[in-house]
């Protein structure tokens, strides 16, 4: 009953300085009240709070160092990168209709951000990327990671890092649909897929977000219809 009680209290402390740090009532670079004021103010032991500090040191927004009060950390696209993936491991039920299902409200959007966004670099890459997939000659040396290679560059060249982190988070299930996908070796597919980067491309390349939008979109979906035995 007693280590109930301490489970419930530490949450519910987690919870609550989970919630400061998010509404920006301890701000980042900042140090939070000492653990006596916190005991004080929350009326809880010690051993809880630690408990709870533990949490958010964990989760990566607190940095405590030796000798020194608890700061709030800015939390990088790195941490998610690292949690996200854990996720999407331990739900149940995942399917490729979910994973396209991500994708579509992914990367569409960002094909239009990256028309408006992109640099010079940005293109050159892309480029690069649509040239190195074309070059391969059969389907049997159709890479999964060199079409999910572009579809990343076109992630970041939105220049918005959420977007690419997400991108990346579900890139290993992508490149495990795609393997399947290309399982059929149907080779007036793989070359419309082909034909569909360099579409993506002209329209970024052309700063045309309505029609990189709709390249983007007709891409994944006939990408989609190669993998029905996937539910």
């Amino acid at each position: 009953m007693l280590a109930t009680m301490r489970v419930t209290t530490t949450q519910s402390l987690f919870d609550e300085m989970l919630q400061r740090i998010q509404t920006g009532a301890w701000p980042v670079g900042q140090a939070i009240p000492s653990e006596r004021s916190l005991m004080q103010e929350m009326g809880v032991s010690r051993i809880a709070l630690r408990e709870a500090l533990s949490m958010l040191r964990s989760l990566g927004v607190l940095d405590t160092g030796h000798g020194r009060k608890s700061v709030v950390r800015r939390v990088s696209t790195e941490l998610l990168e690292r949690i996200l993936p854990l996720v999407c491991a331990l739900e149940p039920g995942g399917s490729y209709g979910q994973v396209f299902e991500v994708r579509l409200a992914l990367e569409t959007p960002a094909a239009g951000l990256a028309a408006l966004r992109r640099t010079g670099a940005d293109l050159q890459r892309l480029e690069e990327l649509a040239n190195e997939y074309a070059r391969q000659e059969t389907v049997a040396g159709h890479y999964p990671r060199t079409d999910l290679e572009f579809h990343l560059q076109v992630a970041q060249a939105t220049h918005n890092p959420l977007i690419t982190t997400l991108l990346n988070v579900i890139s290993r299930y992508v490149i495990a649909v795609q393997s399947h996908s290309w399982n059929s070796g149907i080779p007036v597919a793989w070359d419309r897929a082909k034909r569909a980067h360099f579409s993506i491309l002209e329209a970024i390349r052309a700063q045309d977000p309505d029609r990189a939008r709709v390249e983007m979109e007709a891409h994944l979906r006939y990408t989609a219809a190669l993998a029905p035995a996937i539910k």
